[in-house]
């Protein structure tokens, strides 16, 4: 019923067939309230749409007659029945340019039944910025290719509509839906798109895609919009905003790693699955759950570690747009906006005082956009000044807030919570592998720095290195895809052995083999290279990727029976029974190698001691227990036990959970089963026998056979040595593949009390509550390379290079923990197959885990943890064996750069992308701000210039007289040059 004259003809037929005369109504008390709405009328928003509500009118319908303050008659509202019980509403359109005043009478049929007056404060008149996108998941909810088919398709239409609506703004979520468009569209298409974007029609967002960032390490972590800005200098584009959807936080380092790569802005999208405290009040109340909640939307300043910021948005979800009607028309999109406006807890609260939203994303994920949602926006915006909506980029929604109100936002620091990146757990050997490529790519830039010198200086030597250049780009995009936050199908816990499910994993796991392949080969034929162009003889390189001068282990294939040299000082070796050697290297040197001279030698075999529970090296001592397998005692040079076993038999101890489906796990796709306690049974190793093994020269080793149910084969290694200052421990893991809810846990019970727990994240280091927002993920971490807990003058460092979620003082119980309290025990989160949909259903087969640990009490050195846990994380780079029949132009001891500063972490040095030189990227680790010098070496430069992350030039740097260049650094912060020299005349 649209127009007043249908609705008094409604009226009268009611009360006709209710058989009594519309003048006579039942006496009763009744209660009228009146209030404004966010709708004003077009053509200038001086009309409100003013809603009635009559409570206790016992009618079939009534009518309210709107009189302003001079006693003119403004409207008449119909009013219907709402809802239940004797309950009316209406709506009219009333003037309302400021406070007003007006008397409301109420009437059924001819007779007056109510009256009253009522003062109605304008509501704010808004202006909803529509962030038209769709969620990218590389798969789930298709086939990847299919699901990419459609984004391209969206990014059709959305050129192909500016000719019929110019004002309508569409964005590419993700940098990666724009390079997959240029990988499959014509030239003609592509230009097409690209002078879209040059002027401002099509959004182009700076992230790659919706990553897993607590999994990445810092040099993939660093190139999160490299890919974006690789194609932004290449093709004239821009970028100052980024989008995050799926994923529910990140590490406290984020607007760091946005803000060095030209991104200012940040709008996310979260998703609470297997996130309760990111649920709102809303969500957790249908779930019947007690506790603190998270309210949304949230509009800040996000402030890293180094004090860079982004402006974020922060949402529930995606797809606002569908949440709102707006694919349904104008009158349910009316109702809908209104009613949020006016009841959202943030919206309406004193915290909340703009007058600007942000519509998060168009339509579902991966889904073709509806057309029709342009049609009831323009249709909307021709009846409602306001809420105004602007179908926008998302830097023009951030532009205009801070324009107006960025002086007036509130900073939070901190991380958000990394609670998706559980559910790679469930291919922990993937997962392991994934680790180790990372720092092995970024190991592959820097000894592409000795390219120049080892390959003939003519045009194949130059399409050479020109083309492996453009190899270790597509590895690290292999990289940056496999960490991607869709890990298969969204059927993969309904139908684990559907073909969605086997084909997607299988391309989402070729990613990984790919980059694989070539990472591995390009380290190896990298070491070649090197290797052959110095001294005569055969020989091997090693070579240390790490910023610091490094003495470590080292296992050589085909190594068993070889005397290794350097400088004709023998290294500690020793032979094992696969034919390879472990070797104690000595000093190699910073982002540098050592040429070992390789010869034949007697055997040098270990030397079985026989079966015990004690090993001593070192000055450290351990000892197994005799019923677990796991390091009942650990004493250090100082001879302080290091353990508590107490629920945990030691450390080491492996515990394998069960149980836990339909419950506050949280292992099905509904919320219904979350305020069920999980059933868990909870099982550790037991020991078969343990033998000790002397490794001459080395040190000593325990290995300790193991038993547990689901697990054919455990056999777990833990060596001290003579020389080096921690153990290893090595845990060899067969599994049988079970759909059982499970997971696997390490447990590490250190004889520390109430700690402080520092983790290393990528590009910096969080405090485990001091450094964590509200609503973070307390349940579970992510570690880059260490883990420090120290408590008064004792600390110790842990690294789990294999395994990068672990859990603080428990396992995994699904009580979705507000605040940690660190009790000493750590554990690594090796296994778990929790997901419902997207990560794998069940895992088996052989697993790695591999740990070191060290004593590290607190002192001023804040960079002391960075240098030991890169060590644990990150091996030694052993070339072939190969014979060098004349000498070559390169030294047997060198380094790619050199840098003296200990409180300087090298994030990665590479050759540009543009071929113009070398780039250098910096991390400051010890937490103070400072001028850092590099100087040449291998690779010598002439001049150096200052660029961002993603190798967009800055300032001149100057050369000084002694060739080194020196680079401001912010403390905890990151900076970059590009080190060149310009070709002659």
């Amino acid at each position: 019923m649209t127009d007043r004259r249908s609705f008094l003809g409604w009226l009268a037929s009611v009360t006709a067939a209710a058989g009594q005369p519309a003048a006579e109504v039942q006496a009763g008390p009744i209660t009228v309230e009146a209030h404004g709405t966010a709708l004003y009328q077009q053509p200038d928003g001086r009309n409100n749409l003013l809603r009635v509500t009559v409570s206790g009118l016992e009618a079939p319908a009534a009518r309210a007659r709107v009189i302003d303050r001079r006693g003119h008659p403004v409207g008449t509202a119909g009013l219907m029945p709402a809802g239940t019980g004797s309950s009316f509403a209406g709506e009219v359109w009333v003037p309302l340019s400021g406070a007003s005043d007006f008397q409301i009478e109420v009437e059924v049929g001819k007779k007056r039944v109510a009256r009253t007056r009522v003062r109605v404060i304008p509501p704010r008149r808004w202006t909803l910025y529509l962030l038209s996108s769709n969620r990218t998941d590389i798969g789930s909810t298709d086939l990847q290719e299919r699901a990419l088919e459609n984004h391209r398709a969206n990014l059709d239409a959305a050129v192909a509509r500016l000719t019929t609506h110019p004002g309508y703004r569409w964005t590419a979520e993700c940098a990666y839906q724009v390079l997959s468009y240029v990988d499959n569209r014509s030239g003609a298409a592509t230009d097409a798109l690209f002078q879209a974007i040059r002027d401002g029609k099509l959004g182009f967002q700076g992230l790659f895609a919706n990553l897993l960032t607590g999994l990445l390490d810092h040099e993939t972590y660093a190139r999160m919009v490299w890919p974006a800005g690789l194609l932004a200098r290449e093709r004239g584009l821009a970028f100052a905003s980024a989008q995050i959807t799926g994923v529910p936080g990140q590490p406290l380092t984020f607007p760091t790693v946005l803000a060095a790569s030209g991104v200012r802005y940040l709008a996310s999208g979260v998703d609470p699955e297997r996130a309760v405290p990111l649920l709102d009040p809303e969500a957790a109340a249908r779930y019947h759950l007690a506790g603190p909640w998270t309210n949304y939307p949230q509009l800040y300043w996000w402030e890293g570690p180094d004090g860079s910021r982004v402006l974020h948005w922060r949402g529930e979800g995606s797809g606002a747009a569908l949440r709102y009607g707006f694919d349904q028309g104008p009158d349910v999109m009316a109702r809908r906006l209104s009613d949020w406006l006016q009841s959202d807890p943030v919206l309406v609260s004193p915290a909340y005082p703009y007058d600007v939203a942000l519509l998060y994303g168009a339509m579902g994920t991966n889904a073709p956009v509806d057309e029709r949602l342009i049609d009831n926006v323009e249709e909307f915006n021709r009846r409602y000044a306001f809420p105004r909506i602007v179908p926008a980029r998302a830097e023009e929604f951030f532009r205009d807030v801070e324009r107006r109100y960025g002086t007036k936002l509130p900073v939070r620091r901190g991380d958000s919570g990394l609670y998706k990146e559980d559910g790679a757990a469930s291919t922990a050997a993937e997962l392991a592998r994934f680790r180790q490529l990372q720092l092995a790519a970024r190991a592959a830039e820097l000894l592409a720095l000795w390219d120049e010198r080892t390959e003939p200086r003519d045009a194949a030597g130059a399409a050479r290195i020109h083309d492996r250049a453009a190899e270790r780009r597509a590895a690290w995009q292999d990289l940056l895809l496999f960490g991607e936050h869709t890990w298969g199908a969204q059927t993969s816990g309904s139908d684990p052995d559907g073909r969605q499910t086997v084909a997607q994993w299988a391309y989402k796991r070729r990613f990984l083999d790919s980059a694989g392949a070539s990472i591995d080969q390009q380290v190896a034929d990298g070491l070649l290279r090197i290797g052959t162009s110095t001294e005569v003889g055969t020989g091997r390189v090693v070579f240390n990727a790490s910023t610091w001068r490094r003495s470590d282990i080292v296992r050589i294939p085909d190594g068993g029976g070889k005397r290794f040299a350097y400088a004709d000082r023998d290294l500690p070796a020793v032979d094992l029974p696969d034919g390879s050697a472990l070797v104690v290297m000595r000093d190699v040197p910073a982002l540098g190698y050592l040429r070992l001279m390789e010869s034949d030698r007697p055997a040098a075999p270990l030397k079985d001691e026989g079966e015990t529970l004690d090993a001593e090296a070192g000055g450290w001592h351990a000892t197994l227990d005799p019923g677990s397998g796991a390091i009942r005692s650990l004493k250090g040079p100082d001879g302080k036990e290091r353990v508590n076993p107490s629920t945990w038999s030691g450390l080491n101890q492996i515990v394998y959970v069960t149980g836990g489906r339909r419950s506050a796990l949280w292992t099905d796709t509904a919320g219904e089963n979350l305020a069920t306690p999980p059933d868990l049974s909870v099982t550790q190793s037991k020991l078969v026998k343990a033998r000790r093994e002397r490794l001459p020269g080395i040190g000593v080793r325990l290995v300790a056979e193991r038993a547990l149910a689901g697990f054919p084969a455990i056999t777990s290694v833990v060596t001290l040595y003579d020389d080096l200052p921690w153990i290893d421990v090595e845990n060899r893991i067969t599994k049988t593949a079970t759909l059982e809810k499970e997971a696997l846990y390490v447990a590490f019970p250190f004889a520390l009390i109430k700690p402080t727990v520092e983790i290393e994240v990528p590009l910096g280091r969080m405090t485990v509550e001091q450094d964590q927002q509200p609503g973070s993920c307390r349940d579970w971490y992510c570690h880059t390379h260490w883990v420090w807990q120290h408590a008064g003058a004792e600390g110790v460092l842990w690294s789990g290079p294999d395994t990068p979620l672990l859990t603080v003082a428990d396992v995994v119980r699904g009580a979705w923990r507000r605040k940690t309290e660190p009790d000493g025990t750590l554990f690594a989160y090796a296994m778990n197959n929790y997901w419902a949909e997207n990560f794998a259903a069940r895992q088996g087969g052989e697993l790695r885990c591999r740990f070191r640990v060290s004593l590290l009490a607190p002192s001023g050195d804040a960079a002391e943890p960075v240098r030991r846990g890169w060590a644990a994380a990150d091996p030694l780079y052993v070339s072939p064996r190969f014979t060098s029949t004349a000498p070559g132009p390169l030294v047997g001891k060198d380094s790619a750069l050199s840098l003296t500063d200990p409180g300087a972490l090298v994030l990665g040095a590479k050759r540009a992308d543009d071929g113009d030189g070398v780039i250098v990227k910096l991390l400051d680790v010890a937490g103070t701000a400072r001028s850092v010098g590099v100087w040449p070496a291998a690779y010598s430069f002439a001049q150096a210039r200052r660029v961002d992350l993603v190798e967009r030039n800055g300032d001149p740097l100057t050369v000084a007289a002694d060739r080194h260049t020196t680079l401001n650094l912010g403390a905890w912060g990151v900076a970059a040059a590009r080190l060149f020299t310009p070709p002659g005349p």
